[in-house]
């Protein structure tokens, strides 16, 4: 792969796998910050919070139009 685009399937499992860490990722800032935070302070996991739904739609647009062009049958 070193070189060359990922193909779209590859780039499916990268972005589902970086939606995924970034879900733990807003679990715990937000965990720590509902313990921990000052009242009224930015709560930071809505930056992953936001970033995670972002990959997870990017992989969704990804996957389907790799499945609109061959076929669902396949």
């Amino acid at each position: 792969m070193r070189g060359r685009a990922p193909i779209p399937l590859e780039l499916h499992r990268l972005l589902a796998f970086a939606g995924a860490a970034l879900l733990v990722a807003t679990f715990v800032i937000n965990t720590d910050h509902a313990e921990s935070g000052a009242p009224g302070a930015f709560n930071y996991a809505y930056v992953t919070g936001i970033s995670m739904l972002a990959a997870f739609v990017a992989s969704f647009a990804v996957f389907t139009k790799q499945k609109m062009r061959r076929g669902f049958a396949t």
